[in-house]
């Protein structure tokens, strides 16, 4: 082999070496791990970030939002046209009509006046399935899953609570501003947006 050609594959070596992996590892907060990849419906999801939910004093779970890329615009997390999943770790019990409350406050907070009047049957429906849960233990998991399509689905503990999805994109809007809208926390928000991932 020449000596030039011996050098440059010594310098792709060793610079290899030293390369980062092209996957983020799985990724921490308050104790919860969650993988960088994910595969639902079998489509193949990457992590966009993580966050703590604090309500009043209480920090309440640690969401992570999967996307078929990552992003850092908020506004690409609104669109419908492509899978999103939102898997939410619960750091404390909760009583089940508690979750219900929070749920339809933060939803009313996002919605103007008229969104509300349209979705008022969509969040009767999902407000009515967290009511219904027996009870809300630290560590158990809720999962929102955006299919284009179906629309929006859930799963508590792995096990499905809308007997059929909610296809309505004007839902899902307003449903995610309570995740990455302007009403949330800076910090929440910067979390889900990648912020939790850049160190």
């Amino acid at each position: 082999m020449p000596p030039f050609l011996r050098t440059a594959l010594a310098l792709t070596v060793a610079g290899c070496m030293t390369c980062s992996p092209l996957t983020a590892q799985a990724a921490s907060l308050e104790g919860v791990t969650v993988d960088d990849t994910v595969t639902v419906n079998g489509q193949k999801l990457v992590l966009n970030g993580m966050a703590v939910r604090k309500r009043g004093y209480f920090k309440t779970e640690v969401s992570a939002l999967y996307l078929p890329q990552r992003t850092d615009n908020p506004e690409v997390v609104y669109r419908t046209n492509a899978m999103r999943y939102i898997r939410m770790t619960l750091l404390r019990d909760l009583p089940p009509a508690t979750a219900s409350r929070f749920f339809i406050k933060e939803f009313t907070q996002n919605a103007t006046e008229a969104e509300a009047k349209q979705l008022i049957n969509e969040l009767g429906t999902l407000g009515g399935i967290y009511g219904s849960l027996n009870k809300i233990n630290k560590g158990d998991v809720v999962e929102i899953i955006w299919t284009p399509g179906p629309g929006m689905t859930a799963r508590y503990n792995g096990k499905l609570i809308t007997e059929q999805g909610v296809p309505n994109p004007l839902w899902w809007a307003v449903y995610m501003r309570g995740y990455v809208g302007p009403n949330v926390s800076d910090t929440y928000r910067n979390g889900l947006m990648g912020a939790s991932l850049s160190n």
